[in-house]
């Protein structure tokens, strides 16, 4: 939404809103009324939409090397030679539209000999992803609106008055009774939609990631060379991490080999990190087992992943507790770092909770580092829960004063246990939304030896069987 005068009016909206009945121009008040519970309304700030377009516009390289935003809602491609390298230009086309759909995304495509056909059609054409051979500019403008030629909205309207709406009556026209009469931007624009006049743009350009090299005069093999090489790189992409006030999530070392083909390692992080005494503790057992064939003649360090690191005083502003917990949370990241770059990527795990009572889908087990920090939720129900987790659940008999409890005894992997203690039931109901049909009721009994067990018996066929252990 944005200002209009005194009012506040709707600037753009989604498709769904616009089935809704609410259209650009409409007040605020009166499309809160057209639009459903739970719709967003958001204010028009230019500075962060410029900021978006422009991380879409980094994003999309991976289509094209050249990309330059449009402002307000478009994206520029030089798609040049980038249609092989994709299986094709319809193929590269359809991966674009696919691309922002995955990302929730509506988008709209199409390759053209020059950016002004492909601009006009991907917003005015019939097709979503559409491909315009060379030579075919002018027939696929033709039966287009003006207004896709971008000009100005006044020449747009004083074309509509004298009855040219479409780019085909503009080229039915002679050239020379258009600049005096609608100006010479008229001209221009058809000329670029055509191809008769150059049109640059501005790709982004993403900084390079913090770099080191070193080259040395000939071959080595010596350990304290190189290691105080290694440390040295870490040092000075360390120093330009701070400088960004940034920390690498990943850094790759590199060793190029006099007579082998250049072997290296990466180093993994839990969290952005740019301390180089921490990093080098992270590299020296890779470095021990690289292979160095009949020596080394460089060694390159570059972060090729970064996170968000400020800056920011602990000791002299925190208070004694601030700082502990700091110290903690730092500690046990480079606890996890270690283990992770020694063990491999799944060698240290992190429990992550999810948004469900039914036990064995209340979280899960995911290597540390991906997919960020694990969620702050509060996924599991207020109950005592057993230390370990039988999946599946294993089957058992069970003597019951009733059919549905409390239980007497069990035999549990060959062996029968006598209860001595028994709690519950406690029912857990299914999650229909995800296709269970039947619900569960849990007892917590303890056997003859002490152990506690996590009894289930399903409601729908009465089965039982022992889902989790107290350790």
């Amino acid at each position: 939404m944005g200002q209009d005068r005194q009012r506040q009016v709707v600037l753009a909206c989604c498709e769904s809103a616009r089935e809704a009945g609410v259209t650009p121009g409409l007040p605020v008040a009166e499309a809160g009324g057209l639009l459903p519970s739970g719709a967003r309304v958001e204010a028009y700030t230019p500075e962060s939409d410029a900021e978006a377009l422009r991380a879409i516009a980094v994003w999309s390289r991976r289509f094209s090397p050249v990309v330059a935003p449009d402002p307000p809602d478009g994206v520029l491609l030089d798609a040049t030679g980038c249609g092989p390298v994709h299986g094709g230009e319809e193929q590269l086309v359809g991966a674009v539209v696919e691309g922002f759909a995955r990302h929730g995304l509506t988008a709209r495509a199409a390759i053209a000999p020059t950016f002004g056909c492909a601009w006009a059609l991907a917003r005015f054409g019939d097709a979503e992803a559409a491909v315009v051979p060379e030579g075919g500019a002018r027939n696929a403008i033709a039966p287009l609106p003006t207004r896709a030629l971008r000009i100005d909205a006044d020449v747009d309207a004083a074309l509509a008055e004298v009855g040219i709406e479409r780019v085909e009556h503009l080229l039915n026209l002679p050239r020379s009774t258009l600049p005096p009469r609608f100006g010479p931007d008229v001209l221009l624009r058809l000329d670029l939609a055509l191809g008769h006049a150059i049109e640059t743009i501005e790709p982004v350009r993403p900084s390079a990631p913090p770099e080191a090299e070193r080259v040395f005069d000939g071959p080595t093999t010596r350990w304290d060379a190189l290691e105080l090489t290694v440390r040295g790189l870490l040092a000075e992409v360390c120093d330009a991490l701070r400088a960004r006030e940034s920390g690498a999530r990943r850094i790759e070392v590199e060793l190029d080999r006099s007579d082998l083909d250049p072997t290296g390692f990466a180093l993994s992080m839990s969290q952005p990190c740019r301390d180089a005494r921490h990093l080098w503790s992270l590299a020296r057992p890779q470095l021990e087992r690289a292979h160095l064939g009949f020596g080394v003649e460089g060694v390159r360090a570059r972060a090729s992943r970064l996170g968000r690191l400020p800056h920011e005083q602990r000791e002299r502003w925190r208070e004694g507790a601030a700082v502990a917990d700091a110290a903690t949370e730092r500690a046990v990241a480079e606890l996890t770092d270690t283990l992770t770059n020694r063990l491999g990527p799944g060698g240290a795990l992190v429990f992550e909770p999810r948004e469900s009572h039914v036990p064995e889908r209340a979280g899960r087990l995911r290597p540390v580092g991906i997919g960020g920090p694990a969620a702050q939720i509060d996924a599991c129900p207020r109950h005592d829960r057993p230390t370990l987790l039988i999946d599946p659940p294993e089957p058992v008999r069970v003597m019951a004063l009733t059919p549905d409890g409390p239980v007497m005894s069990v035999n549990w992997r060959g062996e029968d246990r006598r209860i001595v203690a028994c709690i519950g039931p406690e029912r857990i109901g299914p999650e229909w939304w995800a296709g269970d049909r039947s619900g569960r009721d849990y007892f917590k009994a303890q056997d003859e030896r002490g152990q506690w067990l996590w009894v289930r018996r399903d409601t729908a066929d009465g089965r039982w069987s022992v889902h989790g252990v107290w350790a």
